[in-house]
Order: C-alpha cells, then structure tokens, then sequence
C-alpha cells in the first residue's frame, strides 16, 4: 500500500505507530514551549552581547580579543532546544496531516490503493452513464402514479465498507466490548480479519450491506 510497506497485516501497527508518535510531539511540543521561547529569547540575547562586544573591541587600541560572554556549552545547549522543539512541532504537522488521511480511508473502508481504484471506476461508469437500477416509490415525481415503481439511480459505494463505525471495529479487531481493552489499549498480537485476499464477515458486523454498485 505504501511502497509495499504497509499491508494487510501490518496496517494497524503502521496507524498505530503514526497516531502515538503524533501524540508524543504534540505532547513535547506543548510541554516544551517555555523552554523554547527562553532558549529562543537566549540566543537572540548572545546575538545582541555578541555585536556589542566586537564594537567595544573595534574601539580599543589593543589587539587582543575580549572572550566570549557565553560559553560553547551555552549556546549549543540553546540552539539544540530550538531545533528540537521546531523538529517536534513539524513532525507533528506533517505526521499528524498522514495520519488524519489514513484515518479517513479507514473510516471509508478503503487502502489508499482502493481509493484509487474506486474514484477511477466511479468516473469511468459515470462517463459511460452506466448505473445501478433500484426501485423506489414513485413519490414526489410530478403525475406519477405514488403505487408504480420507479427506477432510481444510485451512487457507487464501495463493497468493502460496513460503515464508518464498523470500518473502525474491523480495522481494530473489535469483535466483543472487552476487545476496546485488551485489543486496542492494550497491546495485543491479534491477526486482523481476512488474508488480504478474501475477506468473510468480520463477527462486529451484524449484517452485510449489499453494495451498490454503478455497473
């Protein structure tokens, strides 16, 4: 799915690892802000002390050069906690921003290869004006009789989503209540449903949604 990265078995593990990893530099970043700003603060202070320390040397008549206000140690250790808290905060937008992405292909039921897949279908049936055919009422369709069927075109759903809630209790593992404990909060080693071939109906869902197909 990613570059033959992630798949079936492992795809939980990869949201996973995004999802507490987006925590932990958010999590850092937060914690970290007053150290940051001081640090920030310091080093546009060595900056400042620095410029005034060469002019006071430019004007002496001597040649030897005063020594450095700060030590190597102090600046290094500013600097670091910058770079740190600016390499938090970034990797916290753009892992954040992936895994926001991959929780909305799981909520659809879909990989990011079945999205693909299915947004090319549902153009190429739309451009084909091939739809699926259900019957409705017939109400509300100007002199229609309300007792005669009538076709009504659907949309192209993808087969694979059970809903959105449902989505997430297959993805998870979530069979019975106890599974929120001791499968998702806890670690577990549980395979996930299906071989990534073929697929039966997970026991979470209760009833299989007939897909409604444009074809």
């Amino acid at each position: 799915w990613l570059n033959n990265c992630v798949g079936h078995y492992n795809h939980r593990y990869f949201f996973s690892f995004c999802l507490f990893m987006t925590m932990g530099c958010i999590y850092c970043s937060i914690s970290g802000w007053d150290m940051f700003r001081d640090a920030y603060a310091a080093i546009e202070r060595m900056k400042l002390l620095e410029k005034e320390r060469l002019q006071v040397a430019a004007n002496q008549t001597y040649y030897q050069t005063p020594p450095p206000t700060f030590t190597f140690r102090q600046r290094a250790f500013h600097k670091s906690v910058v770079y740190l808290w600016v390499l938090c905060s970034s990797v916290a937008l753009a892992l954040g921003a992936l895994t926001l992405w991959h929780a909305a292909l799981i909520t659809r039921g879909e990989t990011s290869i079945e999205r693909h897949i299915n947004r090319k279908e549902r153009q190429r049936l739309q451009k084909k004006g091939k739809v699926s055919i259900a019957h409705g009422t017939g109400a509300g369709w100007g002199r229609a009789r309300r007792d005669v069927p009538l076709p009504v075109l659907q949309v192209f759903r993808n087969p694979y989503s059970y809903g959105s809630w449902d989505n997430w209790k297959v993805f998870l593992g979530v069979d019975v209540p106890r599974h929120w404990l001791t499968r998702v909060l806890l670690p577990s080693p549980h395979l996930p449903h299906g071989t990534g071939l073929s697929w039966d109906l997970p026991p979470c869902v209760m009833e299989q949604r007939a897909p409604l197909l444009a074809i």
